[in-house]
Protein backbone atom coordinates (compact mmCIF):
# COMPACT_ATOMS: atom_id res chain seq x y z
CA UNK A 1 0.00 0.00 0.00
CA UNK A 2 1.28 3.31 -0.69
CA UNK A 3 0.26 6.36 1.21
CA UNK A 4 1.20 10.20 0.18
CA UNK A 5 1.21 12.76 2.57
CA UNK A 6 1.00 15.92 0.51
CA UNK A 7 1.98 18.88 3.34
CA UNK A 8 2.72 22.92 3.04
CA UNK A 9 -0.56 23.04 0.87
CA UNK A 10 -1.82 26.27 0.47
CA UNK A 11 -5.20 25.54 -0.61
CA UNK A 12 -6.19 22.23 0.55
CA UNK A 13 -9.52 22.14 -1.10
CA UNK A 14 -7.79 23.34 -4.57
CA UNK A 15 -5.01 20.85 -3.74
CA UNK A 16 -7.79 17.88 -3.73
CA UNK A 17 -9.26 19.32 -6.77
CA UNK A 18 -6.36 19.33 -8.62
CA UNK A 19 -5.10 15.87 -7.69
CA UNK A 20 -8.57 14.07 -8.08
CA UNK A 21 -8.36 15.98 -11.16
CA UNK A 22 -5.13 14.40 -12.41
CA UNK A 23 -6.58 10.95 -11.53
CA UNK A 24 -9.96 11.59 -13.60
CA UNK A 25 -7.43 12.33 -16.70
CA UNK A 26 -5.90 9.02 -15.84
CA UNK A 27 -9.39 7.25 -16.52
CA UNK A 28 -8.93 6.35 -12.52
CA UNK A 29 -12.16 5.60 -10.06
CA UNK A 30 -11.33 7.38 -6.73
CA UNK A 31 -13.35 7.67 -3.40
CA UNK A 32 -13.13 10.73 -0.93
CA UNK A 33 -13.31 9.83 2.81
CA UNK A 34 -15.02 13.33 4.32
CA UNK A 35 -15.21 13.19 8.09
CA UNK A 36 -19.03 14.42 8.36
CA UNK A 37 -22.21 14.15 6.38
CA UNK A 38 -21.29 18.26 6.31
CA UNK A 39 -18.41 18.02 4.59
CA UNK A 40 -18.85 15.60 2.11
CA UNK A 41 -21.64 18.13 1.53
CA UNK A 42 -19.14 20.75 1.36
CA UNK A 43 -17.04 18.81 -0.78
CA UNK A 44 -19.90 18.01 -3.09
CA UNK A 45 -20.30 21.64 -4.09
CA UNK A 46 -16.64 21.67 -4.45
CA UNK A 47 -16.40 19.55 -7.11
CA UNK A 48 -19.28 21.03 -8.91
CA UNK A 49 -17.78 24.43 -8.39
CA UNK A 50 -14.29 23.62 -9.20
CA UNK A 51 -12.34 23.53 -11.83
CA UNK A 52 -14.52 26.44 -13.20
CA UNK A 53 -14.53 25.31 -16.48
CA UNK A 54 -16.43 22.25 -15.72
CA UNK A 55 -17.09 20.12 -12.79
CA UNK A 56 -15.20 16.68 -11.88
CA UNK A 57 -18.19 14.21 -11.79
CA UNK A 58 -18.92 12.51 -8.40
CA UNK A 59 -21.70 11.07 -6.64
CA UNK A 60 -22.71 9.74 -2.74
CA UNK A 61 -21.95 6.15 -2.03
CA UNK A 62 -25.36 4.80 -1.97
CA UNK A 63 -26.30 6.91 -5.81
CA UNK A 64 -27.94 4.40 -8.05
CA UNK A 65 -25.06 5.96 -10.50
CA UNK A 66 -21.76 5.12 -8.61
CA UNK A 67 -20.85 2.12 -10.43
CA UNK A 68 -20.23 4.21 -13.43
CA UNK A 69 -19.31 7.61 -11.46
CA UNK A 70 -15.64 8.30 -11.32
CA UNK A 71 -15.17 10.07 -8.11
CA UNK A 72 -17.26 9.33 -4.77
CA UNK A 73 -17.53 11.31 -1.77
CA UNK A 74 -19.22 10.19 1.11
CA UNK A 75 -18.73 10.23 4.90
CA UNK A 76 -19.61 6.57 5.04
CA UNK A 77 -16.38 4.58 4.87
CA UNK A 78 -18.00 1.18 5.01
CA UNK A 79 -20.79 2.17 1.92
CA UNK A 80 -17.34 3.30 -0.14
CA UNK A 81 -17.26 1.43 -3.14
CA UNK A 82 -14.19 -0.85 -4.21
CA UNK A 83 -11.50 1.36 -5.85
CA UNK A 84 -7.67 1.72 -5.76
CA UNK A 85 -7.08 5.21 -4.58
CA UNK A 86 -8.68 6.93 -1.48
CA UNK A 87 -8.60 10.42 -0.38
CA UNK A 88 -8.38 11.31 3.46
CA UNK A 89 -10.61 13.72 4.27
CA UNK A 90 -10.30 13.00 7.67
CA UNK A 91 -8.92 13.80 11.13
CA UNK A 92 -7.89 10.08 11.42
CA UNK A 93 -6.67 6.67 9.87
CA UNK A 94 -9.83 5.78 7.57
CA UNK A 95 -11.41 2.54 8.44
CA UNK A 96 -11.19 -0.03 5.86
CA UNK A 97 -7.50 1.66 4.83
CA UNK A 98 -6.37 -1.68 4.24
CA UNK A 99 -8.23 -2.39 0.92
CA UNK A 100 -6.84 0.08 -0.93
CA UNK A 101 -3.12 0.24 -3.17
CA UNK A 102 -3.21 4.28 -2.18
CA UNK A 103 -4.31 6.83 0.14
CA UNK A 104 -3.26 10.44 0.03
CA UNK A 105 -3.59 13.25 2.75
CA UNK A 106 -3.54 15.71 2.03
CA UNK A 107 -2.72 18.68 4.70
CA UNK A 108 -2.37 22.30 5.16
CA UNK A 109 0.22 24.48 6.60
CA UNK A 110 -2.01 25.05 10.07
CA UNK A 111 -0.50 23.89 13.31
CA UNK A 112 -3.85 21.81 13.60
CA UNK A 113 -3.47 20.03 10.18
CA UNK A 114 -0.34 19.06 11.04
CA UNK A 115 -0.86 17.61 14.59
CA UNK A 116 -3.90 15.69 13.16
CA UNK A 117 -1.10 14.00 10.09
CA UNK A 118 1.49 13.61 12.60
CA UNK A 119 -0.81 11.54 14.18
CA UNK A 120 -2.39 9.84 11.04
CA UNK A 121 1.30 9.20 10.08
CA UNK A 122 2.25 7.27 13.20
CA UNK A 123 -1.22 5.54 12.90
CA UNK A 124 -0.32 4.08 9.65
CA UNK A 125 3.15 3.21 10.96
CA UNK A 126 2.01 1.09 13.86
CA UNK A 127 -0.25 -0.66 11.15
CA UNK A 128 2.68 -1.18 9.15
CA UNK A 129 2.84 1.16 6.66
CA UNK A 130 5.67 3.72 5.52
CA UNK A 131 4.09 6.83 4.47
CA UNK A 132 5.77 8.98 1.97
CA UNK A 133 6.22 12.90 2.78
CA UNK A 134 5.61 15.64 -0.29
CA UNK A 135 6.45 18.72 0.56
CA UNK A 136 4.78 21.02 -1.77
CA UNK A 137 6.66 24.24 -0.72
CA UNK A 138 9.61 22.38 -2.17
CA UNK A 139 8.22 21.22 -4.95
CA UNK A 140 7.28 23.89 -6.25
CA UNK A 141 10.74 25.64 -5.23
CA UNK A 142 11.97 23.37 -7.59
CA UNK A 143 9.65 23.99 -10.07
CA UNK A 144 10.23 27.53 -10.47
CA UNK A 145 14.27 27.22 -10.12
CA UNK A 146 13.54 24.89 -13.63
CA UNK A 147 11.83 27.12 -15.39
Amino acid sequence: MDVTFYFNVKHREQALCQLVGKALAQRLSVNVLAASERDAHGLDRLLWEVPQTGFLPHCAADDPLVAVTPIVVDHRAALLPQRPTLFNWTDGVPEGHDRYERIVEIVDRSDEAREQARLRWRGYVAAGITPKAVDMLELAAQRQASA
